[in-house]
């Protein structure tokens, strides 16, 4: 199996001012792009970069030092509209049904051994992956009633999940059969923030699973960060 990384990266993102959204204080994109290249086995994974210069151009930021082979430049100013045309980018890659898509949005730091865990994963009876283990999950704030079934595979744990967020992998052969409910909960936002728990709940429904590792292998750079690991080391490299 290969890893087709898709990294979405804007400018300035309006996103993260929503009042949910509060960084650790470790925060800094530059380092978790760094850790990114840093923790990736190339043998088993490429990283595409999806930049949106619509708040800025490329060259005024950090990734003016990427193979600019691997950039694709978009122009959208929002997440749902950047994550279509990242949707549409993979469709016309040609990628055979095995490839894994990992779609990564731009505040996620990521643990050594990432690249293998994953792979691990789609030998498990399952169609999506989520490396992030929502501390929300383990919490009373809606999820009190949540019901997992447990797996393994050689490195750790896995449970599945109702919903993640837009950092997720699929094989290419799932995604392309559930491409219209992928592009539905983007296109039909209100905000220009696709509705990913809605979209993960809509596959759930159509007999699709989901599964996270205990702990995490990644995490979202907010204050529900994946338990049990201390992020900020991984951030210093």
């Amino acid at each position: 199996m290969k890893i087709e990384v898709f990294l979405r990266h804007c400018f300035m993102s309006p996103n993260a001012s929503l009042p949910n959204r509060k960084r650790p204080p470790w925060f800094d994109k530059i380092k978790i792009y760094e850790n990114l290249l840093r923790t990736t086995n190339y043998d088993l994974a490429n990283i595409n970069i999806v930049y949106d210069e619509h708040f800025g151009p490329i060259s005024e930021t950090f990734l003016q030092i990427a193979n600019q082979d691997d950039v694709h430049i978009i122009n959208e100013g929002n997440e749902a509209g950047s994550f279509l045309r990242t949707l549409e980018l993979v469709e016309s890659k040609g990628y055979d049904s095995e490839t894994i898509i990992y779609f990564v949005e731009d505040d996620y730091l990521h643990r050594e051994n990432w690249c293998e865990v994953l792979i691990e994963a789609f030998n498990l009876p399952t169609q999506y992956v989520s490396l992030y283990d929502h501390l929300d999950k383990y919490t009373d704030s809606g999820y009190d009633n949540l019901v997992s079934k447990v797996f393994h595979s050689k490195s750790c744990h896995w449970r599945t999940v109702p919903s993640t967020c837009n950092t997720y992998a699929g094989m290419m052969g799932q995604l392309s059969m559930d491409m219209p409910i992928h592009k539905h909960f983007s296109a039909a936002s209100p905000d220009g923030i696709s509705m990913d728990h809605a979209k993960f709940v809509e596959l759930g429904n159509r007999g699709r699973r989901l599964i996270t590792p205990m702990p995490g292998y990644s995490t979202h750079c907010d204050l529900l960060h994946s338990p049990t690991i201390d992020w900020e080391k991984y951030v210093n490299g």
